[in-house]
């Protein structure tokens, strides 16, 4: 009986969560993880649709809350460039230019990130720097994940008490 009732309350948690409208910006693709390994390391998440600034041409800027340097976090602003301008990528308090590869397609108001690997290089010193951009799970599918796990854990578990 104890284990109708764990199920009937997780199968009406997970009814409940999945009414819930979702959250979804014009021509929002998901989120995407951003890792940077060097000789400085930095990590972050947005919106592969990001909220772009346009600084000028070819340059954009986004404001980003989960910025981590080198162990340390705190709120950022990164600056994109685009092919023209040498590609990549910096930051006004913790990262020099690291010029390399476009990161986005679209234009500076309307940037769409892609996934991949990019090797990027320090524009002051010439350090090498590997930035790793991948699909952030949707927390839609952490929650069928979790359920599901939870699931067989009770089946398990009344298959082992039989």
């Amino acid at each position: 009986m104890k284990n109708v009732l764990k199920c009937g309350a997780l199968l009406a948690t997970f009814m409940f969560l999945a009414a819930l409208p979702a959250h979804a910006d014009s021509g929002d693709s998901g989120m995407l993880s951003f890792n940077l390994t060097g000789p400085v390391t930095a990590s972050w998440t947005m919106a592969a649709n990001p909220d772009a600034t346009p600084v000028m041409p070819g340059i954009f800027s986004v404001d980003i809350s989960d910025f981590v340097v080198d162990g340390v976090s705190c709120p950022e602003t990164i600056y994109f460039f685009s092919q023209d301008q040498e590609g990549g990528f910096n930051s006004m308090t913790d990262l020099t230019n690291l010029l390399g590869a476009q990161l986005y397609t679209g234009t500076e108001t309307n940037p769409t990130f892609i996934a991949g690997v990019f090797s990027l290089m320090d524009g002051d010193n010439g350090a090498a720097e590997c930035l790793t951009v991948t699909q952030a799970p949707e927390p839609t599918t952490i929650l069928l994940l979790g359920s599901g796990l939870a699931a067989l854990a009770l089946k398990r578990k009344r298959q082992a008490v039989s």
